[in-house]
């Protein structure tokens, strides 16, 4: 083998080696929030973890359609007949962190922490406060 060609394999190798080491950083990456979140489990205040087949036999569905700076989260539940939606503006904290809006920022409905493919906020306060778990679809 010539020098030229024993040269040419080690900057093939080198720049396949480069592109594997790259790629394989891009799974561990936030994505953002933008997408379709759906709820997977909550956890009560005690500690309680409600699973998503608990969820499932309650006939409680929560769902995020988030686009371009909107929020659409719509809930079903057995005890109402058609779903309920509420529109949205999403705000930007920083750090991966996202306000869900009402009225032009006047109201803030829930502030979002996106880890990977894992959404993840609070509500209510004190002995009643839950944590809620959404999974990217």
């Amino acid at each position: 083998m010539g020098k030229k060609t024993a040269w040419s394999l080690v900057r093939i190798t080198a720049v396949l080696l480069l592109a594997v080491f790259a790629l394989s950083f891009t799974g561990c990456a936030n994505k953002g929030i933008e997408g379709t979140w759906v709820l997977v489990e909550e956890y009560q205040a005690d500690g309680k973890k409600i699973s998503s087949k608990e969820l499932e036999e309650l006939g409680v569905s929560e769902t995020y359609e988030i686009e371009n700076g909107q929020v659409k989260y719509t809930v079903s539940m057995k005890e109402v007949k058609k779903p309920i939606s509420i529109k949205m503006d999403l705000e930007d904290l920083g750090g991966n962190r996202y306000n869900f809006n009402i009225s032009k920022g006047r109201v803030t409905f829930a502030t979002a922490e996106v880890k990977g493919n894992t959404m993840t906020y609070y509500v209510g306060e004190g002995d009643g406060r839950m944590k809620m778990v959404f999974k990217r679809k």
